[in-house]
Order: C-alpha cells, then sequence, then structure tokens
C-alpha cells in the first residue's frame, strides 16, 4: 500500500469567521451601557518606570565625632604637649598630634543594583564604602586612623561590583547554573576578594562553584595577583552531606567539611583543614534544639594540629611593591597547638524572660610555647533579657576571663614579652531599650562596668578599672527613611598614657532604602 503524503496542518478557523460564514446576515451588535462597561484606559508603561521596578538602593550615612580630653601629663616614654621648636627641651620630647583633643568623620555606604531588568535572568549588584576626615588629623593623635594614609585623608573602597545570568529550569543541562563577573567576594576555604569570574551549578546531587581572576587590595600592592579556588558540596542524601572547600594562592588551603542532620532537634558537623600541605585545624560542632523551641545548646571541640599557618591570613606571605610599604606583613610568631572546648547555651524561662550562659577553655599543648598573645585561659558569659513591661526591654551580662600566664620572673632579656599581658578581665554590662509611637521611635541606655589585671616584665598592675556609658536613639522619618544618633564615654584608665580624662564618641547618621 503506497504510503500517501502528509498534508500540512491546516491552521484553526478563526471562530468569529466561523459564524459569519454561519449567519449570512451580520446581527446588529446594541451599544453597550456606560453605566455597566466602564471605559478602560490603557496606560503606557515608561522605560524609566519600568527600571525603578527593578532597581534597589541602600545607603547608610553618618558623622563621627571623637573626643579625648587629657590631664596634661607626659607619656611613659616623656612626651610632653608643647611645639617643636628645633631646640632640646629639657622637659620632655615635645610633640602637640599625640595631644590632639579630638577629629571630625564622614562615611557613606551604598549598595545597589537591579533584579531582573532588561532581562528575569540577569542581576546586578554594586556596593561602595567612602570615609573622609572634616578636619586634619595628625600622625599620633589618638584618632588616627587608615584613613589618613590615603591622599586627602579620604578613601574610597569599591567592595562588590557584580552581574550575576542565571538560568532557567527549561535550559537543559544548564538549568540550575549561574554565572557571575566583575568585582567579587566568594567564601569558601578562605574570604577570596579578586576581579574576575564565578561559576556555579546546583544540582540534585551536588553544588559545585568554580571561580578565579585578579586579587585587588585597598592598601597594598601584592606581588601575586592570581587566585583561584572552588567549593565542592555532594548531597549523599537529603541529612548528610560532604563539602571540600578549596582556594589557590601562593599556598593552597583546603578544607573537607561533613554535616548530618540526626534528627529534628540535633545537627552535627565536622572539618579538617589543610594549609601549604599541613594539617593546621580540626574542630567538631553540634547544635541542639528543643520541641518546644524554648531550648538551645551549642558546643564545639577545636584542636590546632600544627604551627604551620599563618597570624593574619592567608596573605600573609604576599610580597608587597608599593613604595610606601615594601616589607612584609608584620609577624607575630608561629600560632601555638592547643585544644579549645566551648559550649553555649539559652532558655527561655518565662514568655518576657530568657537567660544564657557560655564558656570557652583554651589549653596549649605545652606552655613553653607561651606569647603575648598565645596563652592558656578561661572565658565565662552569662547574661538575661528581661521585658518588664509593652516596649521595654533590659539586657544585662557578666563577663570573665582569666589567662593562664607563666610568672615573669623568668624573663632574663628585655625583648622577652612571653609572659606580658592580661592575666585577668571582669566587664559587667546592663542596657535598657523602649520603643514608642508603635515602633517609630526608640530610645536605649546602658553602662558598663570593667576590671582588669595585667603584668609584665617590671610591674604587676592588678584591679585596673575603667566604666563607661553608652546611649543611642533612632526615629523612621518614613517607610523608607530612618535616622539614628549614637553616644559613648568611656574614663580613664590609669595603664593608658597619656593620661585620659575621657573619650566620647558622637554618631549622627541617616538610613535610606529604595
Amino acid at each position: 500500500m503506497q504510503a500517501q503524503t502528509a498534508k500540512p496542518a491546516e491552521r484553526p478557523q478563526d471562530i468569529g469567521a466561523a459564524w459569519d460564514q454561519l449567519i449570512a446576515g451580520p446581527i446588529a451588535a446594541a451599544p453597550a451601557d456606560p453605566a455597566l462597561v466602564p471605559v478602560q484606559s490603557t496606560t503606557k508603561t515608561s522605560d524609566v518606570g519600568d527600571f525603578l521596578n527593578h532597581f534597589f538602593f541602600e545607603t547608610r550615612t553618618n558623622y563621627e565625632r571623637f573626643q579625648t580630653n587629657f590631664t596634661g601629663n607626659p607619656t611613659y616614654s616623656g612626651v610632653i604637649n608643647a611645639p617643636d621648636t628645633g631646640t632640646f627641651n629639657p622637659a620632655g620630647i615635645p610633640s602637640t598630634a599625640a595631644f590632639q583633643p579630638g577629629s571630625n568623620r564622614v562615611e557613606s555606604f551604598i549598595s545597589t543594583g537591579t533584579r531582573g531588568y532588561g532581562s528575569d535572568r540577569v542581576n546586578t549588584h554594586f556596593s561602595l564604602r567612602y570615609r573622609q576626615d572634616i578636619n586634619k588629623v595628625r600622625i599620633g593623635s589618638p584618632a588616627e586612623n587608615v584613613v589618613e594614609t590615603s591622599y586627602g585623608s579620604r578613601l574610597w573602597e569599591f567592595l562588590d561590583a557584580t552581574v550575576e545570568i542565571n538560568s532557567k529550569p527549561t535550559d537543559g543541562a544548564l538549568a540550575g547554573s549561574s554565572l557571575q563577573f566583575g568585582r567579587l567576594n566568594v567564601y569558601g576555604a578562605e574570604l577570596a576578594s579578586f576581579d574576575g569570574v564565578s561559576v556555579s551549578f546546583n544540582k540534585p546531587g551536588y553544588d559545585l562553584t568554580l571561580f578565579g581572576g585578579r586579587r585587588f587590595s585597598f592598601f597594598s600592592d601584592p606581588r601575586q595577583r592570581g587566585i583561584g579556588g572552588a567549593n565542592l558540596n555532594i548531597k549523599i542524601n537529603p541529612t548528610t552531606s560532604v563539602e571540600l572547600e578549596t582556594l589557590w594562592y601562593i599556598k593552597g588551603s583546603n578544607r573537607v567539611i561533613v554535616r548530618k542532620r540526626l534528627n529534628d532537634r540535633w545537627v552535627v558537623r565536622s572539618s579538617l583543614r589543610a594549609y601549604g600541605g599541613a594539617p593546621v585545624d580540626f574542630d567538631a560542632f553540634g547544635i541542639y534544639s528543643s520541641r518546644s523551641g524554648r531550648d538551645t545548646l551549642r558546643f564545639g571541640f577545636f584542636q590546632k594540629l600544627t604551627d604551620k599557618d599563618y597570624t593574619f591570613d592567608y596573605t600573609s606571605d604576599v610580597k608587597d611593591l608599593a613604595a610606601k610599604n615594601p616589607l612584609y606583613r608584620l609577624y607575630l610568631g608561629p600560632i601555638s597547638q592547643y585544644s579549645q572546648l566551648n559550649a553555649e547555651a539559652h532558655r527561655q524561662i518565662l514568655g518576657n524572660l530568657r537567660a544564657g550562659a557560655a564558656f570557652v577553655v583554651r589549653r596549649l599543648n605545652n606552655r613553653i610555647n607561651e606569647g603575648p598573645y598565645d596563652t592558656s585561659f578561661e572565658d565565662y558569659r552569662f547574661n538575661g533579657q528581661y521585658f518588664p513591661f509593652r516596649k521595654i526591654e533590659t539586657f544585662f551580662e557578666y563577663h570573665q576571663r582569666n589567662s593562664d600566664r607563666l610568672s615573669p620572673l623568668s624573663v632574663t632579656t628585655l625583648d622577652n614579652l612571653s609572659s606580658t599581658g592580661e592575666t585577668s578581665v571582669k566587664d559587667l554590662t546592663g542596657e535598657i531599650r523602649r520603643a514608642f509611637g508603635e515602633g517609630k521611635y526608640s530610645l536605649s541606655g546602658g553602662v558598663y562596668y570593667r576590671r582588669i589585671s595585667m603584668q609584665d616584665a617590671f610591674f604587676y598592675l592588678n584591679n585596673l578599672h575603667r566604666s563607661g556609658l553608652l546611649g543611642s536613639a533612632w526615629v523612621r522619618l518614613d517607610s523608607r527613611t530612618r535616622a539614628y544618633f549614637d553616644y559613648s564615654l568611656d574614663n580613664d584608665f590609669y595603664l593608658f598614657r597619656p593620661d585620659l580624662k575621657n573619650s566620647q564618641v558622637f554618631r549622627l547618621g541617616v538610613n535610606w532604602k529604595y
């Protein structure tokens, strides 16, 4: 039987045309009653209006005033508040900059971008921070800041500038993927900040992110710029996952993380980190939440496996090519091996009362390796949150830290600081907050009291005390704008010289969001 030639599919006939063919004479349409069928007006959406529907903008701008009052006493090294005349001053070393009473500074943070503008696949994000001194802050002033290292005492920091292109579920093998390029900040084995590209894949069995580019820095000119890495999370089952985080920059930094949800109340996690091919960190962590949600418990164990680590961050080994900063980063010595145990618990005792406690205990594996920044210690915190009346919140906390330092009597050289540092710190803090006008206004105030004991090769300084107060207020001007004010006052602290009467900080700012 001979196959018939397939005919092209006929286009469905318009229903109106079909009725016209069925009824030879058209029926006159009755005019519509305007009371029953109101006239519909069509408004054309402008390009500007469409852009604003996809645009977001948030800014935080504040003015800061730092005020320091001195007693007039010289520093321990003999610096006095007197002009430098170029001739010998038997009273001491003249320097008015060390006694500059205050400074004024402005700071602004901007975050802006679009969501789905032009294409529902495309998102953009830009963030910028700007800081500038209003008055000249001299070198050696108590208010000196990193801003003074920049030309004109102003600092622009382009923190983020990215374009993100996302896939759709109908994209087949590319479904669940996304591409980002620009100035990126990627979290993984370390925080990687670079100008480059990041590609992510979110699949039912795994999540994968690959990234790489040119490292950027605001305060240096590093010789090594190339940086890259990857994050791979394997979803073994709905309750278990294994993640590998890696970063490649001068030395490799790698971390393996295992997460497991035991049931609705228990979650555990453990990780192992290596740096430069040597294992350096191991930790285990757990979270418990009661059925009622009134109790939570967090606990963990951390072990510093070797001292083949860095003191600041993974960029410590980079050579700086900047003319003003040609040396390597300040080196404080290797990190001593230690074991650390920590726990934190919270309980909702009453409907208006919540209490919590936490502790951290660290022990050096070998006390001979003790230094001013590495020592065994115990750290305890007890706090509570109480709502005595509607719209009133009170908070209090007691904190104590005891450091187990070696006796400084065994020190034989002046440059040996191994036993120098604090031996005890005790803090007591209280704060109260009050909301007004259905949450349109808020006032808060607080006080603190601190006692510190310290030691070095020459002195035992026990129970040095200081206290201070703080206050803040904010008001919601409209749905997009909030203004705030902060104030803090610290009194004299005997250890610091030049001798301070007090130090104050005023901060006034505005938050605006679109």
